[in-house]
This record gives C-alpha cells, structure tokens and sequence, in this order.
C-alpha cells in the first residue's frame, strides 16, 4: 500500500510540474495623492488589466487635510473613506482608531470593470471640500489566447505572422508531457511487491 501511494505522489508530482500554465501576474498599481495633487492622476493605458488593483495613498501632509477618491464608469462608481496623511498607533503599534485609513485599495474585477475610470481626488480642508482634482484609469482586457500570448500588439502582430512555426517552449512542454505520461504509465504498471514474514 505504502509502495502506491508513492508511485501516485510521485506521478502527480510529474504533471504538475508538466502542465503548462499562462496567466498574467496581478499589479498592484501606486497613486500618492500629495501637496501638489495625485501622482500621477492618469494611469497609464496600458499599465492594468482586469483583476489588477490600484492603491491610492494620501500623502498632503497640510494640516487637518483629508482626502476622499471616487471612481467612476458608465454609473458605477467606488468612493474611499476619509483618507488622512497619518494615523495613530498605540505603543505596540496598533491603531488607536480602528477607521482611521491613509489608503485606499480597489480591485477591478470582472469584465465591466474594462474600460476608462474617471478619478475624482477631493481634498477637504477641517471637512470643507477645497480643491477636487480629476485623474483617470484604464483597465483592459486580460485575454490569454495561448502560453505565448502578450499583451503588446506590436509583439502580438509579429507573432501572428509567425504563427506557421511551432514555438520552442510549446514542444518543450509537450516533450514534458509526454514523458510525465510514459513515466506515470510505469509506476502505475508495477508490480506489487510482497514482503515475505518468515515465522519463528
């Protein structure tokens, strides 16, 4: 029994490290809303794809300043809490007000997240609005058409003209594969072994 549970560890060990896997790493964009406004207030195009977040840091150090950030597209929309340049914390670190927050997070995901945002960075003064800045983010799609796939149409251009030859990494995996398959069928085929118990 012991001998199986080997072998079935070990093939499974084989195809995962076998299967081929394309996703695009998550991103984790940083906006620092200081003294001299957001930084940068656009979001570059091409920078977010859908399921990649944005953090809106409020850094204007004037006093009794906080900071309120909506997003919005096609009348959804996302507002922060009141953002404060600093909050307190206790001798182990702690914060002392649980709802303080110098930062918001938010997450674009699913597809009606795709498209432009509009960002509105409104600065309050003792709670009095006294300057609303405007920024925008764009989220695209996140398509993944094979394992070679990128999100540049310069590269993806050139790739689809290329596309009659089969790509080192493809056959690499595939050699993989193969093998994780042939070495799966072995293990599997083996015989039990029987331990014999000599009697005293």
């Amino acid at each position: 029994m012991e001998g199986n549970m080997r072998s079935l560890a070990i093939a499974i060990g084989l195809l995962l490290i076998a299967a081929p896997v394309a996703a695009h790493e998550l991103v984790i964009y940083t906006v620092i809303v200081n003294d001299e406004g957001p930084q940068p207030a656009d979001v570059p195009e091409n920078a977010l794809k859908v399921g990649d977040s944005v953090w809106f840091w409020m850094k204007d150090s004037t006093e009794n300043m906080s900071l309120v950030v909506e997003l919005s597209k096609d009348g959804a929309s996302a507002r922060s809490p009141t953002l404060i340049y600093e909050c307190a914390l206790d001798e182990n670190g702690t914060l002392v007000d649980e709802n303080c927050k110098n930062r918001f997070e938010f997450t674009f995901n699913g597809n009606a997240s795709i498209g432009l945002w509009n960002v509105s960075y409104m600065k309050s003064i003792n709670g009095s609005v006294t300057e609303t800045l405007y920024g925008s983010v764009t989220i695209n799609e996140d398509v993944h058409l094979d394992g070679n796939h990128t999100h540049d149409d310069a590269q993806s251009e050139t790739q689809n003209l290329d596309s009659g030859a089969e790509p080192t990494t493809q056959l690499i995996a595939m050699a993989i594969a193969i093998v994780s398959a042939i070495c799966l069928g072995l293990l599997l085929m083996q015989p039990e072994k029987k331990t014999l118990v000599e009697e005293e």
